[in-house]
Order: structure tokens, then sequence, then C-alpha cells
């Protein structure tokens, strides 16, 4: 819960900080769209669910290890000397219709912000009654700090 807090803390003031950051070019952060999807799921290979959960993987080894328990595939070569690994896990979910993932990567002179869109079936929505796990691993070609920044969307069918 603590962490939940500070996570949100942090995007508010944030938030504050960009906004307020007006037309000065010196004081203004430069906006760029950068992150590869490496991997992606609703459900987990093994079939054993997980916590929701945001993880920056620094390694090709704690990439790995990570990656076998969402998926049986084989992970991507990264180039960790360049970026990281971010992991968003939005947890078990009671159905489908669920999702969730990286939507823009906003680089700052001294960080940088992963913008995570989790999206949620609205009351009225079809879905599959099989629990569900959206997972995403994406590489952010940075080593400045990650901060992590989440909007909840709720699906209207």
């Amino acid at each position: 819960m603590k962490h939940v807090l500070s996570s949100m803390v942090v995007s508010v003031c944030l938030s504050a900080l960009l906004g307020c950051a007006g037309d000065s070019s010196a004081e203004s952060p430069s906006v760029e769209s950068l992150y590869v999807v490496l991997n992606q799921g609703l459900y987990t290979d093994n079939g054993i669910g997980t916590r929701k959960q945001t993880k920056i993987i620094s390694s090709q080894a704690d990439y790995a290890m990570e990656l076998v328990n969402y998926s049986s595939a084989k992970p991507a070569s990264v180039d960790f000397d360049k970026g990281r690994v971010l992991l968003v896990d939005m947890g078990v979910r009671s159905t489908g219709g669920y999702s969730v993932g990286v939507t823009v990567v906003d680089v700052a002179e001294n960080w940088v912000v992963a913008n995570v869109g989790l999206v949620r079936p609205g009351s009225g929505c079809v879905v599959t009654q099989a629990p569900s796990n959206p997972w995403q691993f994406v590489f952010i070609p940075s080593r400045k700090e990650i901060l992590v920044s989440e909007s909840l969307k709720i699906t209207n069918c």
C-alpha cells in the first residue's frame, strides 16, 4: 500500500511539474515516444497467476528469469548497456476484457516516464468468464531513471 501511495504521489508531482513547464524550451522536457514491446500476453503460459506490479529489469539474466513466470518464449536479446526492460503486470483478473500496456514513453532531462494504460471492461461488456492475467515486457532505450504513470480506461460495449 505504501508503494502504491508513493507511486501516486510521484505521478501527481510529475504531472504538475510537466504541466507547469510552459513554453520555455530550456525548462521543457524533450518528449519522444520510444519503446519496443518484447513480450506480452493475456494469460501466463504456466497458468500460475501473478500480482499487479511494475518492475525494472537491468540484466539479460534477470529478464530471462522473470519471463519464465509469464511465457515459454525465448527472451529477446537486449542491449542492457543502452537501456532497460520494464515489466507491467495487471495481475489476475476475474474475467477477460482486461489489458495492460505501455502507451508512450516521455523522455525528460533526468528521467523517463513510462505511461501505462490499464483497460477494464464496462458493466455491459460480454467477456470470457475465465480469469485473465494481462502483462507486457518493453525495452526502454534509456539508462535514465524510469518513472511509471498509470491511466485507467473503462471500455463501453
